[in-house]
């Protein structure tokens, strides 16, 4: 609801000095801020100045719960201030807008009337009717007695918010230049950081390829006497069956079994290492996942086991041909099924395979009826130099970068690994295979038709 205050005409330079008062009282009256008065009485004075001799001005009171607006109408104003051509003093309205809340101009009988809004923070105070009527006495009790001394200090008080507003621009302006000056400090020291961070990255990395490099290296050179041992082993066990004690025989294959631990785990960290070093290359075939059993049958039922566990390799139904690595397939097919030898000391370990995904992917899965795992060993099982069920069994078994090979493995074929167990009842490790080649193919990897 809006409560017109006070009606001025505009017939002098006086009447619109006056008019710029008023506005800057009736403001104040409402307890808008100093900065909220300059802003209101200036954009009040920039219109009535252009109505002078021919216009009117009407002061209101708007109520806009939980405050108050002040309202602030204009009219006689002539249309050709507001053009953009217009030759003369112009009225610019986005730049009142910026003094004020709400501009609007309209057409009032070949003339145009401006009406001003500016809103009263949370804190101004919103008078009732009879305080209305108050704030009327106080804004007409002002003598304009001809003008003279009013003008003057009118005059006055412009000149004081003028130079109030330049003051307080100019202490903005100073400490925006110091905020600049801390922040170009503040990013000087960041860059200056920055750059020691990376010359400390580029030496740790310096360290790490020359550390990788060195035990790749020495890896290497370890398989050949590894090799050498593990013949002369096997040449003892074979050729000396007869001859030799039952406590010697133990000796021996219990040397045997070490060598080939420590194979197992230089030949791991090379894969891990030739993956690490750069871009993989990926031999794409039509893969049969029975032949693929097949193969693996052949060449794992002759591995070690405990006495009693049987490795069992389910019929294939019903799986769809696959266009990956066959090699690095079987690769991670092997480690989990010595693996699961190798845990398991009673029951069995089975191999199968079903499609999924409507016959778009392939899961294998390696089954054992082993100690199984318990949900720690389960999140960590895929990390490197985890050795699992160590704690159970009183010793290392295996060689703790299988596994992370497994997941490196089938990353580059497109797949993911996995594991399901419940401790005391065994574990089943899968990989999912996509029945063909992802396209594009993963980061550093190239893909190449055999």
């Amino acid at each position: 609801m809006a409560t017109a205050v006070l009606t001025l005409a505009l017939r002098t330079q006086e009447d619109v000095l006056l008019t710029r008062r008023r506005a800057r009282d009736l403001a104040a009256l409402l307890q808008f801020t100093p900065a909220e008065q300059i802003g209101l009485s200036t954009a009040v004075w920039e219109v009535a100045r252009l109505a002078e001799r021919r216009g009117e001005v009407e002061l209101a009171v708007v109520e806009e719960a939980p405050s108050v607006a002040v309202r602030i109408t204009v009219s006689g104003v002539p249309r050709s201030v507001l053009t953009v051509a217009a030759e003369g003093p112009r009225l610019d309205l986005e730049a009142l807008g910026r003094l004020v809340d709400r501009v609007e101009a309209r057409d009032v009988n070949g003339n145009a009337e401006v009406r001003l809004s500016a809103s009263a923070g949370p804190d101004a105070w919103v008078p009732g009717v009879d305080e209305l009527e108050l704030v009327l006495a106080s804004l007409t009790r002002h003598d304009t007695g001809g003008g003279g001394p009013g003008i003057l200090d009118e005059l006055r008080q412009q000149n004081f918010e003028l130079l109030t507003t330049l003051a307080t621009l100019r202490e903005r302006e100073q400490e925006l230049t110091r905020l600049n000056a801390e922040l170009g400090d503040t990013n000087r020291a960041v860059m200056a950081l920055y750059a020691e961070l990376e010359v400390q990255a580029a030496e740790l990395r310096k360290r790490a390829e020359s550390n990788a490099s060195f035990l790749s290296h020495l890896t290497h050179e370890l398989r050949t006497p590894l090799y050498a041992v593990r013949g002369m082993t096997e040449a003892i066990l074979r050729d000396n069956e007869d001859t030799l004690d039952e406590g010697l025989r133990q000796d021996v294959t219990l040397i045997d079994g070490a060598m080939l631990e420590a194979l197992d785990l230089v030949n791991d960290h090379l894969d891990l290492a030739k993956l690490a070093a750069g871009t993989t290359t990926v031999r794409l075939s039509h893969v049969d996942v029975a032949d693929l059993f097949a193969t693996l049958r052949a060449i794992l039922t002759r591995l070690p086991s405990a006495p009693g566990v049987e490795l069992v390799f389910d019929e294939v139904l019903e799986v769809p041909i696959v266009r990956t690595d066959s090699f690095k397939l079987s690769q991670i097919l092997r480690n989990f099924i010595v693996n699961a030898l190798k845990f398991t000391d009673a029951g069995l370990v089975r191999v199968s395979a079903h499609p999924i995904r409507d016959a778009q992917a392939v899961r294998f899965q390696v089954e054992d009826t082993g100690p199984g795992l318990s949900n720690e060993d389960q999140r960590r099982a895929f990390e490197e130099f985890v050795q699992l069920g160590a704690e159970r069994h009183g010793e290392l078994r295996g060689t703790g970068l299988g596994l992370p090979l497994t997941r490196r493995l089938a990353a580059i074929l497109g797949g993911e690994v996995g594991v399901q167990s419940t401790l005391g009842e065994g574990a089943t490790f899968s990989v999912t295979i996509p029945c063909a080649y992802p396209s594009p193919p993963p980061d550093g990897v190239e893909p190449v038709d055999t």
